[in-house]
């Protein structure tokens, strides 16, 4: 309807025709001659003001107003009432059903049209300061709904602390993904190759296809249709069912999500990380146990081959006594051949005391080794119980109907 529209209920028909004059040119008059008649007009033409008689048959001007005013499409009409006693009675007894002004009959062009110019412009400013405040209303709940998906990502970036496994990981961005309703797949590039994981059902041939694919073409952002790719060097998330006709939303999500990811790619590269150091651990106390066990062996070896060396010199100069007399040689030959045997033993006896001491080197060696290989199991052991720890702490706290399958 125009912005320039009265209703008259009144059941006199000259009133019609007096008010119907007086408002020509500046307002466009609706008319009704009875209360039940005017109070249908005005739900089903929803004028800017109401000029109603107070004295009529049937339902008096007060039981319409009152009626108007019990009604949430007609409560925020103005009313001004028309009659011929305006006691402060009467007017107190309009004001209680809601009534906006009073009008005494008969009553001037120019009080008339001041009057419901008076009304027009309260009703306008009434309904500025009503869309004023849905739309504050909006912000402020829209801003509450941000703060609220804001305090899930934090909520987010504080427990990656405590993970210590991709699929944990993968839980902590699915319980984030489950409040905002949406159904998505994710995808972790790590050390170890792909892995894949779901919030709702199983991953598809085909999503294991699409994500990697649309990973290497770029870009931080895919759409197509209700479904957006966010990709990051080591993670990419799929989602199923973007709020395409909720703009407001897609945008929010499309402001909070990559934070989440970004955190998810960090974790990724610090679990990759840990992993690697804990193989690397697991490799290192291997090869002091080896080498360790290899410096024993040698030692061990030499002292034997020692051992015998010097017995199968003794034994030979004790045999070179018995025979050299047999043998005609001179006296002095003789001799010689002795002093260079014992020389040899002597030697022999000289390099048993290095041996000696390079066992003595090789225990201290070993000794060393064998308390680096404690401490670096110790590292490795102490990383793997706080991992199970925690990841029976995760699991525990774990929302139980958070649906998910890991593959």
């Amino acid at each position: 309807m125009s912005e320039n529209t009265v209703l008259l209920i009144d059941d006199d028909k000259f009133i019609h025709k007096v008010i119907g004059k007086a408002l020509s040119g500046s307002y466009t008059p609706i008319g009704a001659l009875s209360g039940e008649e005017g109070i249908a007009a005005a739900k089903d033409k929803r004028p800017d003001v109401i000029l109603l008689d107070v004295e009529m048959p049937g339902m008096t001007g007060y039981e319409v107003c009152d009626a108007l005013k019990q009604d949430a499409e007609t409560e925020c009409i103005p009313v001004v009432f028309l009659s011929s006693k305006t006691t402060t009675r009467e007017k107190m007894i309009g004001y209680d059903v809601g009534a906006a002004d009073f009008l005494t009959k008969p009553c001037e062009k120019e009080e008339l049209l001041a009057k419901i110019n008076i009304q027009c412009e309260l009703n306008l400013a009434h309904k500025t300061l009503v869309d004023r405040a849905e739309n504050a209303s909006q912000t402020a709940l829209s801003a509450m709904t941000g703060s609220s998906e804001l305090g899930q990502i934090i909520q987010f970036m504080e427990n990656c602390y405590s993970v210590t496994s991709f699929e944990q990981l993968a839980l902590n961005v699915f319980k984030v993904t489950n409040e905002l309703g949406l159904n998505c797949c994710l995808l972790f590039d790590t050390a170890e190759g792909e892995e894949y994981f779901s919030s709702k059902s199983t991953v598809s041939p085909l999503e294991k296809e699409l994500m990697p694919a649309l990973k290497e073409a770029g870009g931080r952002f895919t759409d197509f249709g209700r479904r957006t790719q966010i990709t990051y060097p080591r993670v990419a998330l799929l989602i199923k069912n973007m709020p395409i006709d909720n703009r407001a939303k897609y945008g929010r999500y499309k402001d909070l999500l990559p934070s989440l990811l970004s955190a998810t790619d960090a974790k990724i590269k610090s679990l990759d990380t840990e992993y690697a150091l804990i193989q690397q651990g697991q490799s290192i106390t291997s090869f002091f146990e080896m080498v360790s066990k290899t410096f024993v062996e040698v030692a061990d070896s030499l002292d034997k081959s020692q051992t015998k060396v010097v017995s199968s010199m003794t034994e030979m100069l004790r045999d070179l006594s018995m025979t050299l007399p047999s043998m005609g040689l001179e006296e002095d030959q003789e001799e010689f051949i002795l002093q260079r045997v014992e020389g040899a033993i002597m030697t022999t006896h000289d390099l048993d005391s290095q041996t000696e001491a390079m066992r003595g080197s090789f225990t201290s060696v070993t000794r060393l080794i064998k308390h680096l290989s404690e401490c670096q199991k110790s590292v490795v052991d102490s990383i793997l119980d706080r991992k199970d720890a925690q990841e029976d702490e995760q699991l525990n706290s774990m929302d139980s109907s958070s649906d998910i399958e890991l593959f």
